[in-house]
């Protein structure tokens, strides 16, 4: 895969994308990452008339054209849960916790998938639709924040706070969303975006500041994948997401490497899904984002990199 910008529009950039079956693909991404054209005449126009690599081929292309706008213009135009970068980022940042922390955010999350193991009360249950116990997939959405002492900007934000109505020691330690009011919510949007408007981003560090309740993902009566959502902390897009299935997650003092490695996993399925080798540290192999295990499956040019007995050749196609 390679790529290169040919134009910009008022509405975005015109990019040229050249896929690993060599073939041209013209497309226009937006600022904000819609699609908003698609050519390529290597390939039928319609979906239905091409097969269903071909497809695939045409979707890495723009995942690529996508992620190629991101890093070289600096447009958010890629969903961060599909962002490399932002699973790495959120990667680290869990890396930093402390083991209390640590066991904040996650030790619902370890003691629902524990129930599936052992004789555990579960911290939610599983809905009434759930045929298959342990073919459910559980989410939790992860939001990075500014580490407001680590990036020496204790004072700026007290003032800052105190200037929004805000209680700076009751809201740099809530946990999620459940407890606060949706004007206070807000007020705390509007306080990090001053925050960092004010800051500059070098001297920024991040953290992990929320993590949103357990969603479930299950097939339902006409085998297509449901989920229940939880709720969710902050308005705004998760930077991560991860998705794990019922298997034994081990001691809670492995669970933050079990959840590293998933992290790796995922960002290795967002290489590979925009048709690129990945770096050789997230070559590795196991489950990490569901969509790209049933890609994984279902197409003939990628590996089967979600199984640990399955083909693993890195070559992608």
């Amino acid at each position: 895969m390679d790529a290169e910008i040919k134009k910009e529009t008022d509405d975005g950039f015109g990019v040229l994308v050249n896929d690993n079956n060599g073939a041209a693909h013209k497309i226009g991404v937006c600022y904000n990452g819609e699609i908003d054209g698609h050519l390529c005449d290597a390939y039928a126009d319609k979906p239905i008339n091409r097969t269903s690599d071909e497809n695939e081929h045409n979707e890495q292309a723009r995942r690529y054209a996508k992620y190629y706008v991101y890093r070289e213009r600096g447009y958010d135009t890629v969903d961060h849960i599909d962002n490399p970068d932002y699973i790495e980022a959120v990667r680290q940042a869990i890396r930093s916790l402390s083991d209390e922390r640590f066991e904040q955010l996650f030790g619902p999350l370890y003691t629902q998938l524990q129930s599936h193991h052992k004789d555990v009360g579960r911290p939610i249950d599983l809905p009434a639709r759930v045929q298959k116990p342990d073919a459910v997939v559980y989410k939790l959405e992860l939001y990075l924040g500014v580490d407001i002492a680590d990036s020496g900007l204790t004072d700026q934000a007290r003032s800052l706070a105190e200037a929004h109505g805000l209680d700076y020691e009751t809201g740099t330690t809530t946990q999620t969303g459940a407890v606060v009011g949706e004007n206070e919510r807000q007020n705390w949007a509007e306080f990090g975006e001053h925050l960092t408007d004010l800051t500059d981003p070098d001297d920024i560090e991040l953290e992990l500041s929320a993590v949103s309740g357990i969603h479930v993902g299950y097939p339902n009566s006409r085998g297509e994948h449901e989920v229940q959502w939880a709720d969710r902390p902050l308005d705004r897009e998760p930077d991560a997401r991860l998705e794990l299935m019922p298997t034994d997650p081990g001691p809670i003092d492995d669970f933050g490497q079990y959840l590293d490695y998933h992290l790796r996993c995922q960002v290795r399925d967002c290489v590979v899904g925009m048709g690129l080798l990945p770096p050789e540290p997230y070559r590795v192999l196991g489950f990490g984002k569901f969509r790209y295990a049933r890609r994984y499956d279902q197409y003939d040019l990628y590996p089967q990199l979600h199984l640990r007995d399955g083909n693993h050749d890195m070559t992608i196609q």
